[in-house]
């Protein structure tokens, strides 16, 4: 809401609720190329620990039922930040190009989702279609004030795998009358953990990552389950 509202201020034409929560902005300024540029806005299952003023307080509910602090990390905040500064940017500088902005904000990146949610709801029929799309990510290895760029792939991209590993729980003194899900699961992730280094070309860039393992409630009790989420 607050970015659609930012950059209707500017003059931009807006349409909120794209795919969901998506919000596409149009700028037109004579004659000249579609230029698409574009953030993503969702928030992540972290809590904000900055102690700055603007720090998030949010709560929400994740998929699985669990309360999260979330926050927009992974670059998001900034991301945005930049994606806004560039409107403005544009905006004051209008005698010094001509063509048409499409400034979108994309829900959902961390997922997947989003983008596929906005081109389903019309997001290359109803708008203008770009002749070319700028977006950007934040790295840390880069230091301040610097940008990195490359040819080719830049990022990696996200497939989201949830694991529900099954066994038969019991009491901890008698592990032999149970089958651990818990070891199950760990020798599942020392697993994974080769796919790279032994199904995949040195040649090709891959990563595997375990991300999330809940399993068991209590120290001497075995579960029946364990849910692990990896990317």
């Amino acid at each position: 809401k607050h970015l659609g509202t930012e950059l209707s201020g500017l003059g931009f034409d807006v349409t909120s609720g794209i795919g969901g929560h998506g919000v596409v902005a149009v700028l037109k300024n004579g004659e000249g190329p579609t230029v698409l540029i574009r953030t993503d806005t969702d928030a992540l299952p972290v809590l904000e620990q900055t102690g700055l003023p603007y720090a998030s307080t949010v709560r929400a509910t994740e998929q699985t039922g669990r309360e999260v602090s979330v926050m927009h990390a992974c670059g998001h905040d900034v991301h945005m930040t930049v994606w806004t500064g560039t409107a403005r940017q544009l905006v004051a500088n209008k005698d010094e190009w001509s063509g048409t902005v499409v400034m979108i904000a994309q829900p959902a990146e961390e997922r997947g989702s989003g983008a596929r949610a906005m081109l389903a709801d019309g997001l290359f029929t109803r708008f203008p279609r770009p002749d070319m799309s700028l977006a950007l990510h934040v790295n840390s290895v880069l230091a301040a004030g610097r940008i990195g760029v490359t040819e080719g792939f830049a990022m990696a991209n996200v497939d989201m795998v949830d694991i529900a590993v099954l066994g038969v729980g019991g009491h901890g003194a008698y592990p032999h009358a149970t089958k651990d899900p818990i070891v199950l699961a760990a020798h599942i992730i020392t697993a994974l953990q080769t796919l790279v280094s032994r199904e995949v070309s040195p040649l090709d860039p891959a990563v595997v990552t375990v991300g999330s393992i809940h399993g068991g409630e209590k120290h001497n009790v075995i579960s029946n389950r364990v849910d692990l989420q990896l990317t």
